[in-house]
């Protein structure tokens, strides 16, 4: 017997950010890569489950995440805080974008593909913030995100 392969918040977050105009699948994971070097040209998202609430009667999820938008300049100790801003902001323009929100969402990682999933809903609950990090040439903004998605082929009653 096998265990049925089902898609989760983390990588429907991760697809629906990356399929926005000015985002891909390569700047947004569920943690910041280690090597700067692969993202500095473009900056990273990160994206992690803080809350939310799980509907008792129909298939949908309705989670809120933590987004962190980051940018750095390898060898500056100059944050490049416009750069990490405008990953918010493309992110921001995305929920507002109605048609770019609902549509069909192919998942993949790490060479696997899940089921398909449709987020309903995105909006920040939060506005764009800016944070200061330990290293001081990181530039990070941050703010949380509620979606609504549900998973393709799934009925409401």
């Amino acid at each position: 017997m096998t265990t049925p392969l089902l898609v989760n918040t983390e990588l429907v977050a991760v697809a629906w950010l990356g399929s926005l105009p000015g985002l891909s699948t390569q700047m947004v994971a569920t943690q910041l890569p280690d090597d700067v070097t692969k993202w500095a040209k473009t900056g990273f998202v990160v994206v992690t489950v803080v809350g939310g609430i799980i509907d008792a009667y129909m298939p949908v999820s309705l989670p809120v995440l933590q987004v962190d938008c980051y940018a750095v300049v390898p060898g500056s100790n100059k944050p490049p805080w416009f750069m990490a801003n405008n990953l918010a902001m493309i992110i921001q323009r995305g929920c507002w974008e109605r048609r770019s929100i609902n549509r069909l969402l192919t998942i993949t990682a790490r060479g696997i593909t899940y089921p398909s999933a449709t987020v309903l809903t995105a909006y920040l609950t939060t506005p764009p913030r800016r944070l200061y990090e330990d290293p001081g040439d990181l530039a990070r903004y941050q703010f949380d995100l509620a979606l609504t998605w549900i998973t393709s082929g799934d009925q409401f009653p």
